[in-house]
């Protein structure tokens, strides 16, 4: 494998940070490697919002996600799927985008799409200068909550956080082992021979890794996460809190 390659089977989520700044230029350079991702159509829906003040961050901790690193990273970053300037632009030009673009189910999915994409590669630029990042999904907890302390219009949906900076420790601890290639990667036509066989010799190995990671105080596998995770409401709230910012899909 060559450097970038490395670079991606070795990621790790990384949540404890040393108490040392990310430069402006370095921060900087990573956005415009978000920019330069694939978008649909050229449309570039998303926009980043860089949360530094300690207050909002406590309030998205105290009540949106429990999650620690938000307090405490050098870096938090906000990824929004953004077509409101789409519609700016057609205002520019002396026209109306028709009622029924918000309407549009893919008019969501492009613009988020495209933002999940732009994050992915403005995490790459982060670990190859050495930072550590983790996603926070736990902003779509309470997303009027969100999008009451970020001041966002409507035709915008903060999709995710990303916390950022150099990591506390640097371990020896392998990545997190992904599924069979086998199981995710099917050739001509989508099918699932042999695939219960697969999950069950990797559920082995997830297991090991768990007992070997925590010191024998974890012991799941990875079918039995998802059998939890199948069964929880997955936020079943947001597709009122999309309408409610004119995403009324269809």
């Amino acid at each position: 494998m060559n450097a970038v390659e490395n670079l991606m089977v070795n990621h790790k989520s990384v949540r404890k940070f040393k108490n040392q700044p990310v430069s402006d230029a370095l921060l900087e350079r990573m956005i415009r490697c978000a920019q330069h991702a694939a978008t649909s159509e050229f449309i570039q829906a998303y926009t980043i919002i860089k949360v530094n003040d300690q207050k909002t961050k406590e309030t998205l901790y105290n009540e949106v996600t429990s999650q620690k690193p938000i307090l405490n990273a050098p870096v938090f970053l906000v990824f929004c799927a953004d077509v409101s300037r789409l519609l700016r632009a057609s205002e520019m030009n002396q026209r109306k985008a028709p009622e029924a673009y918000m309407e549009y189910t893919e008019t969501f999915l492009m613009a988020s799409v495209d933002t999940a994409i732009a994050a992915q590669n403005a995490v790459l630029a982060a670990e190859s200068e050495g930072l550590g990042c983790t996603y926070i999904g736990g902003i779509r907890n309470n997303l009027p909550k969100v999008m009451e302390l970020l001041d966002i219009p409507q035709g915008v949906y903060p999709l995710f956080g990303m916390v950022l900076g150099y990591p506390e420790e640097q371990t020896d601890e392998a990545a997190k082992p992904r599924l069979p290639l086998d199981v995710i990667f099917k050739e001509e036509k989508y099918h699932i021979d042999g695939e219960e066989e697969q999950i069950r010799a990797y559920d082995e190995v997830i297991r090991q890794y768990y007992i070997d990671r925590t010191g024998g105080k974890r012991d799941e596998t990875w079918s039995m996460q998802m059998s939890d995770f199948v069964e929880k409401p997955q936020r079943p709230f947001l597709k009122d809190v999309l309408e409610k910012q004119g995403f009324k899909l269809k």
